[in-house]
């Protein structure tokens, strides 16, 4: 064995740092395995063979942190201990020092690993619950440990080694170990991963380069895991052959490659940052003169001294960092990581354009991206400032001065210009990516929240990680701990260990600018939270001076308790409204709904027939109350003795009453059941008023389908109206819950061949909206009246024979308007987002041409397209009668006149428009298998036949390639289906494959003839009917030239 090898084996052993450091790695790996839940897709198990791989492969991130801490401490040990010369001067060679070196640095760190693995593995094997598969087969994480854990510990450590022993330059050391993190990061967004697939997938020669450069091999094992069903990864390892072979060599050859020069660059000779310098050397005479005259200096210990001693300090700092090279490093790093994000925030894929370059967009992509970066540099770049004076022999010196209590308030004065100017250089960045794609509105205020979202934080844990240095004797066990700190303390991460809220004051900010509504109070809460950890971090600056000199003064006294009451009052601020979640109460209240509740299921219950409500929105303080009124009606053939009532808990019930022939009863619970003196008989009415009132808080997060902000506010506002009879979705999910609680089978969907039924379930509504002066209120149905009245503006919309399904929207709008034959088009958007108005108005027209012509009138008088504020998400656009809501960071806002010129307008007229026939007005199919053939597969099949009309077939297959593109990624991580029984979840089969198949069927058949048989369709099977995919079926058979094509019709909505 090697004498160095084996040297620090035994000193290792000998050490109990490293024992209590393996059981942290295990008790760590044993966390994860056992909590946290990276779901590779539906139906994939988390310890199948699938996701135990990327799972690792993620993991295996972890070695870039042990190999950056372990080379910085092991292999500068001798130049650190100033131990390098008499070291060198031992009678071994370069070859047997280097390679005794490396391999103990690549042992090392991968044992790290292998004990974080070996955690996880006994994490996975304690849990349970429906997401793990039975047994434990040990290959599967021995596989990944082999082709992520050891190949990337050898690629790491060599490169690091490499750059060691040719900069000696331990900062840069540290920012390429970072590189490695970067690059695959970036890589990530090109890969098929499955948390960057689907909405806007990658092409297949950008996921090819993504598995070529990934140095982790992650985006390799994404790319050749894409053609496995789900059954395949629950049960089959991702081979070693492909992509993945070609990735995993190529990196392994690398890392043999970095070895050779960096043994062939070292030399005994060279110490870490010297060079020879023939111009310093100084003759006698300018040394060494005759003193005529001289004065002592009295010492001034005063305040104006102690602030000139803070300001040397910090020159000191600020000198040593910007003549290095180290700086220019991470500033490339930062400028080439954040730019290939923001690059990818432009450039959605190959399936929708690319956005405007706003300042929000630049803004929330450094903001989402900087701070974990940022976090990690403090780490190692605070340690390195704290203890350089040890480095260089000066420490003691330090220490024996008057003002060395001075150090850390220049170090942090030093950390803070260093983080604005790191800051400056990103905002400049997106101002320059900015003007380089022409966009040249600058929104000041976006980027202000880039400073306080990234560079207040990062200033306030640069604090917190000078207090560890300073408390923590040694170098290395002080930077292993600010690195811990930093996953645990300031990191996503963090927020499963700190669940209070307000103790989480070194996070960041990862949502979203508005046009509309800016960062909305966000922006107001976070700096409340910040002053809290301002006053909290600087107390403990003021506890750690009195631990270290015992004294305290009145000069001490006031600015601590300034700091206290500081805290106090933003904390109390910070917290005011904070609901607590209690994802156990919330598992027991689903379990007594269902048991109590469940015979609700096939009890008769009356239905909704009228809805008459009164909506006030207060934007400016996130709030809205909501008066409303039902008429219920026995449309059974049996008397009704009891109803359930169910409203929704996330708003406050101010009154409620229930008006039954002759008793009103009063409803004070979110569920209650009413045992009614008189039955109601068939066909006989009562009514439920009701006042419910909502205010949400920033310390709880907003909603975003309940988003009442200052501007451009959305609310799916019928999901928070109360509901009459048992509610499905109520139930608990978990098959093991249901165990516990003894709750049996969970409700199951309706199969396909259930038999049908005819519900009268639809309403008609009358919905009165008031806003505050200056913002125009939208909801469902057709506008019949506006007025404006103590300084509120009043909207009156109404709507005949609708699915219980209505929304509404407020916000400071411009209006166009242009009639096409007897329909009123509306388009309300921000007054900075006019750019794709005109091309909606005309696809708008195209649309309800095409609609009307081959499936039937339209049956409103007007059609509203309304933008809302990115505060609402899960949705580009959604559809209700009259009205189509879109978010204003998705398809409508975006540059379709760029390169590719995807028309994405065509998906909001074609395919929302389009569901004024299909899904939200004239059909409405009950809950079962293939009810979203109905809706957004006969959508899907309007826009492509739109885009074909209006583009050409060429280009509307190039639409449907990528929708293959899409069916093909999401199919092998979600499960396949037939389309005719496809269910609600499984969107890229209604969708994608739905595309697919319904312009295969128009090739075949003719479009002509699946009009016809649409047209026929909705004739036949529209309100009160609910219709099946069976029925469509039919309707398609029914125009089919001979019954050889019924084979070829099923092959297409029969099979998977």
């Amino acid at each position: 064995m090697n004498s160095i090898v084996r040297f620090e084996l035994v000193n290792t052993s000998r050490s109990w740092l490293t024992y209590f450091f393996a059981i942290i790695l295990v008790l760590s790996g044993v966390f994860g395995g056992n909590k946290f839940t990276l779901t590779a897709g539906e139906g994939i198990y988390l310890n199948s063979p699938y996701s135990i791989g990327f799972m690792l492969g993620m993991l295996s991130l972890s070695i870039i942190f042990f190999a950056i801490l372990y080379s910085t401490q092991f292999l500068f040990k001798e130049w650190d201990a100033k131990f390098d010369l008499v070291f060198f001067s031992l009678p071994f060679s370069k070859m047997t020092y280097l390679s005794g070196k490396f391999w103990f640095f690549y042992l090392k760190t991968f044992s790290s690993f292998l004990f974080l693995v070996l955690g996880f593995v006994i994490g996975q094997t304690l849990r349970g619950g429906n997401e793990m598969q039975a047994g434990l087969n040990l290959w599967h994480y021995l596989y990944p440990l082999l082709i992520f854990g050891l190949l990337n510990s050898f690629f790491v450590c060599s490169f690091l080694f490499f750059l060691t022993y040719t900069t000696r330059k331990k900062l840069l050391v540290v920012v390429g170990g970072l590189l490695l993190y970067v690059l695959y990061m970036v890589l990530l967004v090109f890969s098929n991963s499955p948390f960057m697939s689907g909405s806007t997938p990658q092409s297949a020669e950008a996921q090819q380069i993504s598995a070529l450069l990934d140095p982790f091999g992650l985006s390799a094992y994404f790319f050749e895991a894409g053609v496995f069903s789900v059954q395949q990864k629950n049960n089959l390892i991702v081979p070693l052959s492909g992509w993945l072979l070609i990735n995993r060599t190529a990196f392994f050859l690398v890392s043999i490659l970095f070895l050779p020069i960096g043994f062939r660059l070292f030399s005994f000779s060279i110490r870490p940052g010297k060079r020879a310098n023939k111009g310093n050397e100084l003759e006698s005479s300018a040394v060494i003169g005759k003193l005529d005259n001289f004065q002592t200096q009295k010492p001034d210990f005063g305040i104006l001294a102690g602030f000139k001693s803070v300001l040397s300090f910090m020159k000191t700092d600020l000198s040593y960092l910007f003549k290095s090279i180290t700086i220019v490093a991470v500033s490339i790093l930062l400028v080439f990581y954040i730019g290939m994000e923001m690059f990818a925030e432009i450039d959605k894929g190959i399936r929708l354009p690319e956005k405007y370059v706003s300042s929000g967009l630049m803004a929330t992509s450094v903001s989402s991206n900087f701070h974990l970066l940022g976090l990690l540099i403090l780490a190692y770049f605070v340690n390195d400032l704290y203890w350089r004076s040890q480095g260089s022999n000066f420490l003691l010196i330090e220490k024996n001065t008057y003002f060395s209590n001075s150090k850390l308030a220049g170090h942090i004065l030093s950390v803070s210009i260093l983080l604005i100017f790191l800051t400056g250089i990103l905002i400049l960045e997106g101002l320059i990516f900015q003007l380089s794609y022409s966009y040249t509105r600058i929104d000041c205020y976006a980027y202000w929240g880039v400073v306080v979202f990234n560079t207040f934080p990062l200033i306030l844990f640069s604090a917190f990680l000078l207090l560890i240095n300073d408390n923590i004797s040694n170098r290395y066990i002080s930077l292993g701990v600010s690195v811990v700190s930093v996953f645990v303390l300031a990191s996503p991460f963090s927020k499963t260990i700190i669940k209070y809220p307000l103790f989480q004051i070194f996070s960041g900010y990862k949502g979203v600018f508005s046009d509309f509504n800016g960062y909305g109070i966000y922006l107001s809460a976070f700096s409340q939270r910040l002053l809290f950890g301002l006053g909290f971090i600087g107390l403990l600056w003021f506890l750690n001076d009195y631990a270290k000199t015992g004294k305290w003064n009145i000069r001490k006294s006031i600015p601590a308790s300034i700091l206290i009451i500081m805290s106090v009052l933003n904390g109390v601020l910070f917290m005011k409204g904070y609901v607590p979640q209690d994802k156990e109460s919330t598992i027991l209240e689903a379990v007594h709904y269902e048991k109590n509740f469940r015979a609700y299921k096939n009890k008769p219950q009356p239905t909704i027939t009228d809805v008459v409500a009164k909506v006030h929105l207060f934007p400016s303080r996130n709030a809205y109350q909501v008066e409303g009124e039902y008429v219920l009606k026995n449309q059974t053939k049996f008397p009704i003795q009891k109803v359930l009532i169910n409203f929704s808990p996330d708003l406050k019930i101010e009154s409620a009453v229930l008006n039954s022939l002759n008793e009103s009863i009063a409803i004070n619970e979110f569920v209650t059941e009413i045992n009614l003196n008189e039955s109601l008989q068939p066909n006989e009415k009562a009514k439920l008023n009701f006042i419910l009132s909502y205010k949400w808080f920033a310390v709880n997060g907003h909603q975003s389908v309940n988003a009442i902000i200052g501007n451009g506010s959305f609310v799916r506002i019928s999901r928070y109206f109360p509901l009459i009879g048992y509610q499905e979705d109520r139930e608990v999910g978990d098959d093991q819950q249901r165990a516990k609680y003894d709750l049996g089978e969970a409700s199951e969907l309706k199969k396909l061949e259930a038999p049908e039924v005819f519900d009268r379930d639809f309403i008609n509504l009358n919905l009165t909206l008031s806003t505050v002066k200056g913002q125009t209120a939208l909801g469902t149905g057709d506008l019949k009246k506006q007025w404006s009245a103590n300084n509120r503006n009043y909207f009156e919309y109404s709507a005949k024979n609708i699915p219980f399904r209505f929304a509404i929207s407020s916000a400071a709008y411009q209006h166009k308007k242009v009639r096409h034959k007897d329909v009123e088009i509306n388009i309300f958007y921000d007054e900075n987002h006019a750019e794709n108005v005109d091309q909606l108005i005309t696809n708008a027209r195209i649309t309800l041409d095409y609609c009307s012509e081959n499936f039937g009138k339209y049956p409103f008088t007007s059609i509203n397209f309304v933008e809302v504020s990115s505060f609402t998400k899960g949705f580009a656009a959604t559809a209700y009668p009259s009205a189509v809501f879109m978010t204003e960071n998705k398809l409508f806002h975006a540059n379709i006149t760029a390169d590719k010129k995807q028309d994405v307008i065509n998906e909001l007229a074609g395919h929302e428009l389009s569901h004024l026939w299909w899904g939200n007005n004239q059909i409405k199919p009950d809950a079962r298998e293939g009810a979203a053939m109905l809706t957004e597969t006969l959508a899907m099949y309007t826009e492509m036949m739109l885009y074909k009309k209006m583009y050409g077939k060429d280009k509307m297959m190039e639409r449907v390639g990528i929708h293959q593109l899409i069916y093909e990624t999401r199919k092998g991580l979600d499960g396949d289906q037939p389309l005719y029984k496809v269910t609600h979840e499984n969107i890229h089969i209604s969708y994608s494959k739905g595309a697919m198949i319904m312009v295969e069927l128009s090739e075949l058949i003719g479009e002509d003839k699946v009009n016809l048989a649409l047209r026929n369709f909705l004739k036949n099977n529209s309100y009160p009917k609910k219709p099946t995919s069976l029925d469509l079926l039919a309707e398609f058979y029914a125009v089919l030239p001979n019954e050889k094509m019924k084979t070829k019709v099923d092959s297409l909505f029969k099979t998977e």
